[in-house]
């Protein structure tokens, strides 16, 4: 049986798709916010089958003008040695029409910049936004869209914003993502209480964080109906 496959980073981003989308024509995997692990996990699911490799879960803000909670559907991803990802054309039209259908607003639709480090300043995602044009950087799509490239399997990528451009990561929250996806808080609320003087930033992440998972939970369903209907699943 045909199957769509999805790569998340985060064991939370993989829980919402789940409420969001309850459909056994789904699989999921979770990268633990790491590109070679999301490449191996999207070939995985192309060599069983997937119809399709759809990168789903939160990012950074590179626009300065995309508050969090913005739903981006990325048109293509690029990478950071260059290699540029396009999205296939008929999930691309699948999601902005099954969007339209569903009464919800039209999601932006841009570029995504994937990257194999934490973006962790303004200066350093304003650098990503002059240099390659893109609106927002996560750090699984590009492996996903490599391995779906690769296999000739249809690929998309839906983010929502969490951190804006203009925001840097609190350095207690640059370690906070285990390889198993799932979050370490007692060791990020230990990094905290060494320096008080982050909490402030942490809970402003954790109010973007969870913009950004209302905005998947409310759209993946009638973006997922789209997808399912496109490709005949």
């Amino acid at each position: 049986m045909s199957f769509i496959g999805v790569i998340c980073g985060l064991k939370s981003e993989a829980k919402t798709v789940e409420r969001a989308v309850a459909s056994h024509k789904l699989r999921i995997g979770i990268s633990g916010a790491n590109a070679a692990r999301a490449e191996e996990c999207a070939s995985s699911f192309c060599d069983e089958g997937a119809a399709a490799i759809i990168s789903v879960g939160v990012s950074g803000g590179l626009d300065p003008a995309l508050e969090p909670g913005q739903l981006i559907v990325g048109d293509k991803t690029i990478a950071g040695d260059g290699s540029i990802y396009a999205s296939d054309h008929a999930l691309l039209e699948a999601a902005k029409a099954s969007m339209r259908d569903a009464g919800h607003e039209e999601p932006l639709v841009s570029s995504l910049y994937g990257s194999d480090e934490i973006i962790d300043s303004a200066q350093k995602k304003q650098a990503l936004r002059t240099q390659f044009g893109t609106v927002a950087v996560d750090m699984e799509s590009h492996g996903a869209a490599r391995a779906a490239a690769r296999k000739g399997v249809p690929f998309i990528a839906l983010r929502a914003i969490a951190d804006p451009a203009d925001r840097a990561l609190p350095a207690a929250a640059l370690n906070a993502v285990a390889p198993d996806g799932s979050t370490r808080i007692i060791a990020t609320l230990g990094a905290a209480m060494r320096d008080p003087k982050q909490f402030p930033a942490l809970m402003k992440l954790g109010a973007d964080s969870a913009a950004a998972t209302k905005a998947l939970r409310r759209d993946l369903g009638p973006l997922f109906l789209g997808f399912f209907l496109s490709l005949n699943l």
